[in-house]
């Protein structure tokens, strides 16, 4: 029962693989007859993105410096887990 079941899936796997050149060849034949498509210009870095001048330069905002973060009491819960017999 089982050896039937891989035999027939070992055919149709074959078969798959035998129709893949011909597909593949289709492919190649369309894509050779479509012709050379023309080159896109990719654009370069310059032209994204400008040279920024001293003129051109933001100034960062006055920033005070931050509150310090509060401070928590330890976990007790903690000791629950890692308490020694």
């Amino acid at each position: 029962m089982a050896f039937t079941i891989i035999l027939q899936k070992l055919v149709i796997l074959e078969r798959a693989m035998q129709a893949i050149p011909p597909l593949l060849k289709k492919i190649v034949d369309h894509l050779e007859a479509q012709g050379q498509q023309p080159g896109v210009d990719v654009a370069r870095y310059e032209v994204l993105y400008p040279a920024i001048t001293a003129d051109e330069t933001p100034t960062p905002p006055d920033v005070r410096a931050a509150d310090p973060l509060p401070t928590r009491p330890p976990r007790r819960w903690w000791r629950w887990f890692v308490k020694e017999g």
